[in-house]
């Protein structure tokens, strides 16, 4: 049975509880996820499949793409009616559950779910306040993707440094090409590692608020401005991922999770697509990159079915029926027995894990990535307000004080 997100009140009726009284599915459950059609099918299939080894379970799924889902989630939880098994957004743990009630706890289920397929600190991401609330799937950072054959064309090195950033666009930027392309999120990230790796400032407190000075801020708006400046990254509001393929810009600064969508299409002209260290600045103590799960599984907190809910958790997380399905579209899975089956079925998608390498190479000198610093108004009043300082439309000192108060109001 499957039923796509729509109205509220189609919602609620996806994620009932009630039991099937059929002759071969006595117990029923729902499961929920967002994402593309690519994922929508595999999971459909993966769920066939544990229906098939688990007769006594139906399972109903709720699925949608991510624009709305936030919102309809947000119904879910503040009712009590969300689905019994879910995929879930970082962010959501620390919305839904600050004191660790908001989901099931997981360590209550270590009769149905395998965690021995997850090291101590990886299973620390989903903790709130000494319950597990929910597990990881893959881990996510931002990465470097290059094209080494444009690289290679003009003699060039792949950049190491903030410097060396600069001198690859004084070469190419006589050709109209850009090093490095981004989203705003992507952008915003960028500009933190810089400014962690050549000051001591300190981006949050210890609640995991944003505690940028103004003095932060405008280190910030004068390297972004630098970079627009010297035509080290193409404006953000003309970049296009196809921009990469085209050749219009050198390199991408992406998720982990997005390098097939990077790398295959510039592979599939001849060239050679390639992951990139991290940018530092010479002799810095800190990496300044942050690192977080790319999404997470999580039972409801109000489940009727805590034992079926598990088992159909577990499947999703560790079995090679998912595994072999899901591959890396999520990301390269952080348990051990999804990996192990991907490894040898010579499944791993080349990019993806080199990125994911790249990151656990680095994975200690990086800071988690709380929610706050992918909040959309936080994004948004950066981007918006250093358009006026990137083209001379208010003063740096102007910018920054509507940067904070922005910020102040919209958090």
């Amino acid at each position: 049975m499957l039923c796509i997100f729509g109205l509220a009140a189609n919602m609620t009726a996806c994620g009932t509880r009630k039991e099937d009284t059929g002759a071969s599915r006595n117990v029923s459950i729902s499961f929920s996820w967002w994402g593309n059609d690519i994922r929508h099918q595999y999971t459909m299939e993966a769920v066939e499949e544990f229906q098939s080894s688990n007769p006594e379970i139906s399972v109903k799924s709720v699925y949608g793409s991510w624009n709305g889902y936030d919102k309809r989630m947000h119904i879910y939880m503040k009712s009590h009616m969300e689905p019994d098994v879910m995929q879930i957004n970082y962010a959501w743990l620390q919305e839904y559950s600050a004191d660790g009630s908001g989901f099931y706890d997981l360590q209550k289920l270590k009769d149905y779910i395998d965690f021995s397929n997850f090291e101590k600190d990886e299973l620390e991401y989903g903790m709130m306040n000494g319950k597990l609330n929910g597990i990881p799937i893959a881990f996510n950072t931002q990465t470097l993707f290059y094209n080494k054959t444009l690289f290679d064309s003009y003699q060039l090195e792949l950049p190491q440094t903030w410097d060396d950033l600069f001198q690859v666009a004084e070469v190419m930027g006589k050709d109209g090409i850009y090093p490095l392309g981004m989203e705003k999120k992507s952008l915003f990230f960028l500009l933190l590692a810089y400014l962690e790796q050549t000051t001591d400032a300190t981006v949050l407190d210890e609640e995991g608020n944003l505690a940028l000075t103004a003095q932060d801020i405008q280190i910030m708006l004068n390297f972004y401005k630098q970079l627009i400046q010297k035509k080290v990254i193409i404006p953000v509001d003309n970049f296009e991922r196809n921009a990469f393929a085209s050749k219009k810009i050198a390199g991408a600064a992406a998720w982990i999770s997005d390098a097939s969508n990077y790398c295959t299409p510039l592979a599939e002209t001849g060239a050679e697509a390639v992951v990139g260290d991290y940018l530092r600045e010479p002799g810095a103590e800190r990496l300044g990159w942050y690192i977080k799960p790319a999404t997470l599984y999580a039972i409801s907190r109000d489940t009727a079915r805590p034992r079926e809910a598990a088992m159909l958790l577990n499947f999703l997380l560790n079995s090679r029926e998912m595994a072999v399905r899901q591959v890396t579209e999520k990301g390269v899975p952080i348990s051990d027995a999804a990996y192990q089956v991907l490894e040898e079925e010579k499944m791993m998608n080349g990019y993806e894990q080199s990125a994911n390498d790249n990151m656990k190479e680095c994975q200690e000198e990086m800071k988690l990535m709380l929610p706050v610093l992918e909040n959309e108004n936080v994004l948004d009043a950066f981007k918006e307000e250093a358009d006026y300082f990137l083209y001379d439309k208010k003063s740096l000192e102007q910018v920054t004080e509507a940067i904070i108060e922005r910020w102040k109001s919209g958090m």
